[in-house]
């Protein structure tokens, strides 16, 4: 009976090890992975970068901050197409979440321009920073009409260091959202 089942498993292993690896193009297309993307870092990106919806759908965006280092503060501004999405709600991200206090988080949605504004910022004498890749914030969108809509970073974007010393921000991801 043993030698049924360790010949069954030979050959199952066998043919496991007969197909072919899939080539690498495409396995690590994670928009998040620094090694992956097309600007330079550190960068500001929405995840996910495409997002495929119905007209009424709602869905969750993440705004991403990628390969930065002592992070203290950030002020971010994007815009939407407010004839075809609306903002729902926005909550910190969870690239705070390692820091020994959470970070002051305030936003402003500016309806009327199709424009979204985001503070972080931590309080105190203490140096507290983080660092790496991680998102800042989600938001969560209504898709109000059929149709592409592009989710756009403005240059006035910020990102400070403990000091309020600028960290330059090297690259800009967009996001498109497809509603049919």
């Amino acid at each position: 009976m043993n030698y049924l089942k360790y010949s069954l498993s030979f050959f199952l292993f066998f043919m496991a090890c007969q197909n072919e690896i899939p080539p690498e193009d495409g396995v690590f297309d994670n928009p998040l992975d620094e090694e992956e993307v097309e600007y330079e870092t550190p960068a500001l990106t929405f995840y996910p970068i495409e997002i495929n919806t119905s007209p009424g759908g709602s869905f969750p965006i993440d705004v991403f901050v990628l390969g930065v280092e002592d992070l203290a503060g950030s002020y971010v501004q994007f815009q939407y197409d407010k004839s075809k999405l609306q903002v729902v709600s926005i909550n910190v991200g969870s690239f705070f979440n390692d820091a020994s206090q959470a970070p002051i988080f305030m936003t402003d949605i500016d309806d009327n321009n199709g424009i979204i504004h985001l503070n972080t910022s931590f309080l105190g004498s203490d140096s507290i920073t983080v660092a790496g890749t991680g998102s800042l914030a989600q938001i969560v969108f209504t898709s109000l009409s059929a149709g592409e809509s592009n989710l756009t970073f403005d240059t006035t974007c910020e990102l400070v260091d403990p000091e309020d010393v600028a960290i330059e921000i090297k690259g800009f991801g967009e996001g498109v959202v497809h509603a049919n």
